[in-house]
């Protein structure tokens, strides 16, 4: 179980790391954009879908890695008074009840979008450019599916915690 445990940490923390760098590449699609369009007076309408499909990239395959390093916005109105174990019983069954009946939802939802995306040769109509909008699909499940995973993970350990009341 630790190594399934490992390997699904490992998973997203390589895709988290790997995923700063899109922000990078954000940086420089606008700032070319800005040049190209100010310096060189040329049209920048590939900008737009760029920044937005990358961004979506971005946010997307950052939620599992962030679910694994904990760092989720929480209510802490009750949370923080609660013990250790207390904590891992309320994510246990906030995870039951909440987590994994939305993200399987979504999860199921982003994979029909993305092979429905594939079917059609779907090209995203917002400019003239017309590029197409299956690798941002796919990256969109992949993403929900990191995140499932890692949920899996949490929830996992969260259970042993709350049982055991040591960490896994």
């Amino acid at each position: 179980m630790k190594k399934v445990l490992k390997v699904i940490d490992s998973i997203n923390e390589w895709v988290g790391v790997q995923t700063r760098w899109l922000s990078v590449a954000l940086m420089l699609i606008g700032v070319t954009g800005v040049v190209r369009r100010y310096a060189l007076h040329q049209s920048t309408v590939w900008e737009y879908e760029l920044i937005i499909m990358t961004g979506a990239a971005m946010y997307a395959l950052s939620w599992g890695y962030i679910l694994l390093h904990q760092a989720h916005t929480r209510v802490d109105v009750f949370y923080s008074r609660l013990s250790p174990r207390g904590k891992a019983k309320l994510d246990a069954i906030c995870a039951i009840f909440l987590f994994f009946p939305l993200i399987g939802l979504l999860l199921k939802a982003s994979y029909s979008w993305m092979l429905f995306s594939f079917s059609i040769n779907e090209k995203s109509s917002a400019t003239y450019v017309y590029p197409p909008l299956y690798p941002l699909r796919t990256i969109v499940f992949l993403g929900f599916l990191f995140f499932f995973l890692q949920g899996v993970a949490t929830f996992i350990r969260d259970l042993y915690f709350a049982v055991k009341g040591e960490p896994l």
